[in-house]
């Protein structure tokens, strides 16, 4: 049923969504996407190598040279509408080649509901000619009513994005429980974590077009056997396209989560901070530029490696083929509301 379902939405799907899944992705319909739209983590490692406050010229400095060196490389790259998006177009950091994802919701502390950034709007996403929306929430699944709202606040992007035929990918993030003391170390929420991220999966997965999701399990602790296992499960569960998510985890520790995921069904990437943190060390940007070419552009090479070789198609990951969309379009389809 899961897979008849997925497959009828992908052969429905719109012009716009259609033509952005495919912009986005690379020509073999694999995803290989580069995420630069965090404000929050960029100001506390700026903070952190200089001892004082990130200045709002600071962030986008840091997020043209990421996007100018590593973007021309990927198959899209993600941004955020304060520091990255409009910036990196103006400037010319942003080349022609990449498709452009651009972040709807505002920067919230991990564990709050789910808000669309102060005037910003899926319209104004289209209007800006990106390729599709990303909205992150966080979802603790065991609490009921705060899941049940961010599910409901989801419910209302994904129709803005039906609405004005929008790509639309969801990302899910668990987080440690605040009043428990826990971190993303702690035994209970490592334990509580790949649980989490498989009803997550479930939920969202009829609510967008491509699902981005944690890695559900811990590798040196759990073992590949039981994270293979959970990539099953997650894989047998998402009714979309699935794309790994890097969240923060150093490169060393990201690489091997990427070979499992691409091996157990994953169609790609959405990395960021695995592949460029250390970007932000140095104190001159000739220095912090260097990092980039001679450290982060190689890990980038290397991850996009392990997405061509062994990633699933997300044609083949839908079970559609271009005969199969080619059929669903009549000759009169812009005048009958055809979604096709």
């Amino acid at each position: 049923m899961v897979e008849e379902l997925t497959r009828t939405h992908f052969l429905e799907m719109g012009p716009g969504k259609l033509n952005g899944l495919r912009r986005v992705a690379d020509g073999a319909g694999r995803f290989k996407v580069l995420a630069c739209d965090q404000n929050n983590s960029f100001r506390r490692m700026i903070a952190e190598a200089r001892g004082r406050e990130a200045s709002p010229e600071e962030l986008v400095q840091a997020k043209s040279d990421i996007v100018q060196v590593l973007g021309a490389e990927a198959s899209a790259v993600l941004l955020d509408v304060n520091y990255g998006a409009r910036q990196a177009l103006n400037s010319g950091a942003l080349t022609r080649q990449p498709g452009l994802l651009i972040r709807l919701e505002a920067s919230k502390p991990a564990g709050e509901p789910a808000e669309i950034e102060a005037g910003w709007s899926v319209e104004q996403i289209k209007r800006f000619g990106a390729d599709g929306v990303k909205l992150l929430v966080y979802l603790d699944t065991e609490n009921e009513s705060a899941t049940r709202s961010q599910i409901e606040f989801v419910e209302g992007v994904h129709a803005q994005c039906e609405e004005h035929d929008i790509l639309l990918m969801v990302e899910e993030l668990s987080y440690p429980r605040k009043d428990q003391n826990e971190t993303k170390s702690s035994a209970a929420y490592l334990r509580r974590q790949p649980g989490n991220i498989l009803r997550t999966v479930e939920l969202l997965g009829p609510l967008t077009d491509v699902l981005k999701v944690e890695f559900p399990g811990h590798l040196p602790t759990m073992g590949e056997q039981q994270c293979r296992e959970n990539l099953e499960r997650l894989n047998a569960t998402a009714a979309r396209p699935w794309v790994l998510l890097s969240a923060g985890v150093d490169f060393d520790d990201f690489l091997p989560q990427v070979e499992l995921a691409m091996e157990m069904g994953a169609s790609g990437i959405m990395a960021g901070r695995a592949v460029f943190k250390e970007y932000f060390r140095p104190e001159t940007r000739e220095e912090r530029v260097a990092f980039l070419n001679e450290t982060a552009l190689p890990r980038w090479r290397r991850l996009c490696n392990v997405v061509d070789q062994q990633a699933t198609p997300w044609q083949e990951r839908v079970g559609v083929t271009r005969e199969d969309l080619a059929a669903q379009v009549s000759f009169d389809w812009h005048n009958i509301g055809s979604p096709v």
